[in-house]
């Protein structure tokens, strides 16, 4: 692929196990972020958009790049949040991150099951996914590796971990952008 953003582009990429927290992560940091932030999420692309299942070499894997770097591209500094399984996407996001001409974070959200499993519950998609299917969705550690993936452990609170993401991306408390019209 070709070099895609800006050299002041930013693109974190959020990843772990289903009920681990990045989500909220995602909503709270592109909330303090502000405008010229997308969030794509494989949730979205591959349940709601594709209605597919995770598979390896499933469709979801090249739209999820076709829609960070279209945002990179664009002026946008962009959140990738997922499960986003090394074996299936670590290739795409690997080479994502190699073309990527601005900063590029990972973090791996390490929680253990059953306080994913309590999380979980408190959650809307608790009606539709139980117990099983998270069980047999977790892998322990799942760290991605050549990119440098920095594990987020159950210790972090919500705000810690977007308070320690925010300050690896350099921004201040109070540093929002505004589109312009």
């Amino acid at each position: 692929m070709a070099a895609t953003g800006t050299p002041e582009s930013k693109l974190i990429v959020l990843r772990g196990n289903s009920g681990s927290g990045k989500s909220s992560t995602a909503r709270l940091l592109r909330e303090r972020l502000g405008r010229r932030t997308a969030w794509v999420e494989q949730d979205q692309i591959r349940r709601i958009l594709l209605w597919e299942r995770d598979r390896p070499g499933s469709p979801n894997i090249g739209l999820i790049d076709a829609n960070t770097r279209y945002a990179l591209d664009h002026g946008y500094d962009v959140i990738v949040e997922g499960i986003l399984d090394a074996g299936r996407y670590g290739e795409m996001l690997r080479t994502l991150t190699s073309d990527h001409q601005g900063l590029t974070r990972h973090y791996y959200f390490d929680i253990p099951f059953e306080e994913t499993l309590a999380r979980h519950a408190t959650r809307e998609l608790a009606n539709v996914v139980g117990s099983d299917a998270m069980r047999s969705w977790y892998q322990a550690l799942d760290v991605l590796s050549g990119v440098g993936e920095e594990v987020i452990d159950r210790h972090s609170t919500l705000e810690q971990t977007v308070e320690r993401i925010l300050a690896d991306l350099g921004w201040k408390p109070g540093d929002t952008r505004e589109l312009t019209d």
